[in-house]
């Protein structure tokens, strides 16, 4: 029988043992290496908290470098102090369209992450970038401040600690005023200055997104030097605004095309735009108050006004200040050109000038030529090696022109230092550095580089080319071909200004004018002392009819007098007999209000004669806000021998205006730090320094001294010239009841002048810059300038100011005084009267 064949049953396969391991391996190993990663970040984490992160002072207190701002009396921004340009803006200050191009471009989930955008962070591994950086606006900000501690792991830690201390609304402002625009603006409000030369706020949406658009890279998308690339990207944000909802695609659509417009780039420097020279003084005046101990921070240390972001409340007026600033290009370029006609075809380095005057003036020349930059910088090119090859073997060197001068002199003449020592030019222990540097094996070197070095200047500055030189345009210059000398020249040949203008209730400084342009010359003419010529004789008016009981129609011939020698009341060694500057005398009885505006140096001789004695004068110049040390004690003071500055003579003037009343001339009224806490108030100081009545006296002969000037003005105004010998300075001093301006004008040096009275006294180089300043406020509606104001006349006095009613009293006087004698004559020739003769007496001393 066959046998049937069994169904055989497939056979079940076995797992290979090979792949079982393999996947077991593998999950182990992803297991051991998520654990891993875990105690790994764990670790770096709990390192990272531990080493160089900020601490939690430096997180809630940021350090800013915030401009400090000059603020006007009519509250507008004078200028800035600042090593980064930084205006602060705060969140609710913010212009909304930058808040929105800055979320819409730079972190679209800003409101909705702790610090970390872990799905931006994926994206960007994910994509390698290309679809969006990881990095949050609170990252890029803790990068900002942190810089140097920069790896991704601690920007997350201080991302995540700013996000616990700040609000999101503070992390935006944080940022935006942190954030470097290039041309030292920093922060978004000095940015939008910069570019757009307006305020933040005030920005237009593309604006606002070329702005933000900078942020990706400032260099690379820089509006001014790529416009290109910053519409591209400008665009790019725009698009980011439209894809966030906060455009609609019309909008979009116009803004796109908009050109993008870089005309009003300006970038910003101390010292520009209004009253340069004031803001200079400001400087030093700012660095001497916060030097004092008086005004610490709250952690002891001193403020600095390049970085502390002060607010310096000024009393300057910029409207005031603009019309001072236009007034003086008016007046001073036409003098000028005055000037250099009177000029043509001689040369004030030599005109006229001896053997010791055209020393002190090349001299001058000299040194004007080793303060140039050009000078210094072919200084640093010859000598600058040489020199630190003898500093480093030799201590307590010094190589200044004038040391290797004293050097090579003593080369040539044995004995030199030593004479310098004995007449104390020098030290000894000068002397002795010196002497090692002559022995040392690198004088050699050094005189061979010194004479180099002159050699090559000597050429440099006697080559023509063409420059940029000073000028009266709307740009402020021009380009002239001629040597670096001549330019020194031609710049030196330039007459200067200087003038305050104070209100003489207040005490406060309304504008200040130093001089004709800061860009080229720096010297500011405020503070600098200049001979004050008659501007000086109110004061011994005042004086002697303060102190002797005169009228200002008291009269006085016209003619020499003079002070002998060894008068005991004055102490001259030699006799002094001034002559009027016309060398002329009418011989005539003058009043003195007639000798005041007339001038007339014999009068005031006379003056001095009866006070006998200057301390006098000198008291009340004091009492008027003028040190008495910087008068001499010298009859000669009467006609203006004193060195004194327009600060000294505006602020004396101010008396006069003010009813007798001195205040202390003030130019800032208080300073807040950044936070708005007041650090500083201005306390004024006032008292009384003349009568009322006295004083109105004085104000009455200022408004007789100015004449048929008087209709020219609107206002009622009074005032005195001032011319000095040779026609060196010209003044004036002019007065209103609501401002006091003071003005100098001249060259900077004396040589510098005018070859006449007809072109160098001060009613030609002073007065019409004063004339044609105050016409431009009293035509300013904006300025509201109150041309019917007057002077406040006393209602009871003790010295009349009227000549024609002084003179009928002084007949009617003189008529009873004769009526009395012949009466007392009468009595003589019959009975005495004793009660006639008291009578008498008494009228004579009233």
């Amino acid at each position: 029988m066959a046998k049937s064949k069994s169904k055989e049953k497939p056979k079940k396969k076995k797992d290979s043992p090979n792949g079982r391991g393999l996947f077991l391996i593998l999950v182990r190993w992803a297991w051991f290496l998520t654990l891993l990663g875990l105690i790994s970040f764990i670790a770096m984490m709990l390192l990272v908290s531990a080493s160089n992160l900020p601490n939690t002072e430096e997180l809630e207190n940021p350090k800013y470098d915030i401009a400090s701002q000059v603020l006007s009396s009519d509250n507008e921004e004078l200028g800035r102090y600042f090593v980064k340009n930084r205006n602060w803006a705060t969140f609710k200050d913010l212009n909304p369209y930058l808040v929105d191009c800055l979320i819409s471009t730079e972190d679209e989930r800003f409101y909705k992450h702790s610090g970390i955008d872990a799905r931006g962070t994926m994206r960007a591994v994910a994509f390698m970038g290309k679809k969006g950086g990881a990095s949050t606006i609170t990252q890029q900000l803790a990068k900002l401040f942190f810089t140097d501690r920069s790896s991704n792991l601690k920007e997350w830690m201080i991302a995540i600690r700013f996000e616990k201390r700040y609000t999101k609304q503070e992390i935006i402002s944080m940022y935006l005023n942190k954030v470097d625009f290039l041309y030292s603006a920093h922060g978004i409000g000095s940015a939008a200055e910069t570019y757009f030369d307006k305020d933040q706020k005030r920005l237009t949406i593309d604006e606002a997104a070329t702005l933000i658009g900078m942020l990706k890279n400032p260099s690379y998308y820089n509006p001014k030097r790529f416009p290109e690339r910053a519409l591209k990207r400008r665009n790019v944000v725009l698009g980011q605004l439209l894809r966030n909802g906060k455009l609609t695609k019309t909008e979009f659509d116009k803004l796109k095309v908009l050109p993008l417009d870089a005309s009003k780039f300006t970038r910003r420097k101390n010292f520009t735009g209004l009253a340069p020279y004031f803001q200079a003084e400001l400087t030093k005046w700012l660095k001497d108050l916060l030097d004092s101990d008086k005004y610490l921070k709250e952690d002891g240390s001193k403020y600095d006004i390049f970085s502390d972001g002060l607010k310096i409340y000024t009393t300057i007026d910029t409207r005031m200040q603009k019309h001072a600033e236009d007034a003086v290009s008016n007046h001073m370029s036409a003098l000028q050109s005055k000037f250099f006609d009177r000029w043509e075809g001689k040369d004030p380095w030599t005109y006229k000038a001896d053997k010791r005057q055209q020393s002190i003036r090349r001299s001058s020349l000299n040194r004007s030529v080793w303060e140039s930059d050009r000078y210094a910088k072919l200084r640093r090119k010859y000598l600058t090696k040489i020199s630190q090859k003898i500093s480093a073997e030799i201590d307590d060197v010094r190589l200044w022109d004038g040391d290797i001068r004293r050097m090579l002199k003593e080369e040539t003449s044995k004995g030199h230092l030593t004479e310098l020592v004995k007449r104390k030019d020098i030290s000894r222990d000068q002397a002795s550095v010196y002497k090692e540097i002559l022995a040392s094996p690198h004088y050699s070197s050094l005189k061979k580089r010194w004479n180099l070095f002159q050699s090559v200047v000597k050429k440099e500055f006697n080559k023509k080319r063409k420059l940029r030189v000073f000028a009266y345009n709307d740009k402020g210059y021009e380009y002239k071909t001629m040597t670096p000398l001549d330019s020194i020249k031609y710049h030196k040949m330039h007459m200067q200004i200087g003038s305050l203008g104070i209100e003489p209730s207040t005490g406060h400084v309304k504008t200040w004018v130093g001089g004709i342009d800061y860009s080229y010359f720096k010297f500011d003419h405020i503070q600098n002392n200049r001979q004050i010529g008659s501007t000086f004789k109110p004061f011994v008016y005042a004086s002697t009819i303060l102190h002797q009981a005169m009228s200002p129609c008291d009269r006085v011939k016209d003619i020499k007098y003079s002070i002998p020698a060894r008068d005991p009341h004055f102490g001259l060694l030699e006799k002094w007999e001034p002559a009027n500057y016309d060398n002329k005398y009418s011989g005539e009885a003058i009043t003195l209000k007639d000798a005041l505006k007339a001038s007339k140096n014999t009068i005031s001789v006379w003056l001095m004669k009866q006070l006998k004695n200057p301390a006098i004068v000198r008291d009340l110049a004091e009492d008027m806000g003028i040190s008495k040390s910087k008068i001499p004690n010298q009859p000669a003071i009467c006609l203006g021998a004193a060195d004194l500055s327009v600060m000294d003579m505006t602020g004396a003037y101010q008396t006069f205006a003010n009813d007798g009343v001195h205040i202390r001339p003030t130019f800032v009224t208080r300073i807040e730090d950044k936070n708005g806490k007041v650090i500083y108030t201005d306390v004024p100081d006032s008292y009384r320094a003349l009568p009322q009545d006295y004083n109105y006296v004085m104000v009455d002969m200022l408004k007789h001294a100015v004449g048929g000037q008087q209709h020219l003005l609107q206002s009622t105004f009074g005032g005195k010239t001032g011319t000095t010998n040779d026609y060196v300075d010209g003044w004036f001093m002019g007065i209103t009841p609501d401002l006091v301006v003071g003005t100098w004008v001249g060259g900077e040096d004396s040589w510098i002048k005018f070859m006449s009275i007809g072109d160098g006294a001060g009613s030609k180089m002073a007065r019409p810059y004063y004339l044609d300043f105050m016409q431009r406020l009293e035509l300013d509606k904006s300025i509201r300038f109150d041309t019917s104001a007057q002077f406040s006349i006393p209602e009871e006095t003790r010295v009349s100011w009227d000549c024609e009613v002084y003179d009928e009293i002084i007949k009617a006087n003189d008529l009873k005084k004769k009526e009395l004698e012949e009466a007392l004559e009468d009595e003589f020739e019959e009975d005495f009267d004793e009660e006639l003769e008291e009578e008498l007496d008494e009228f004579e001393e009233g």
